[in-house]
């Protein structure tokens, strides 16, 4: 079914079924760091360590389940070398590279947003809590 946006809000059975395909699209990507992980792969291959630094914040053990997960959905390619000791290289398929125009127009959006709220923190401090907050376990 090919989806005509002007559609959607005239066919109740459009809407359901865009809802479907969104919401199981969405399900593909939804986690606390696929996203970004995509993002760092739209960029070239990476091994796991590079992601691991390309992520502050992630543990080994969430970055392994956030690579099955989107390599179990075809978005992830893994490669891994015969070689003393084991390389694995983790690059994004045809079906993920056709996000990348999604998240330029992302990053677009939320250079727009910046410039109209200017007082917001930017996301890395954002999510991090403060220093002393950590100390007292807040």
């Amino acid at each position: 079914m090919t989806l005509n946006l002007d559609d959607i809000p005239k066919d109740p059975a459009v809407v359901k079924a865009a809802q479907t395909e969104f919401r199981r699209a969405v399900g593909m990507i939804n986690g606390r760091w696929k996203l970004e992980i995509l993002w760092l792969l739209s960029q070239g291959v990476h091994r796991f360590g590079e992601l691991k630094r390309g992520l502050p914040g992630i543990t080994q053990h969430m970055l392994t389940a956030q690579l099955r997960g989107l390599e179990k959905d075809g978005l992830v390619k893994r490669t891994v070398y015969a070689e003393v000791p084991p390389r694995v290289e983790y690059e994004i398929t045809p079906a993920a590279r056709k996000l990348r125009p999604i998240f330029i127009e992302i990053v677009k959006w939320a250079e727009e947003r910046k410039a109209e709220r200017p007082e917001e923190r930017s996301p890395e401090t954002t999510d991090q809590p403060k220093a002393e907050e950590q100390q007292q376990g807040v």
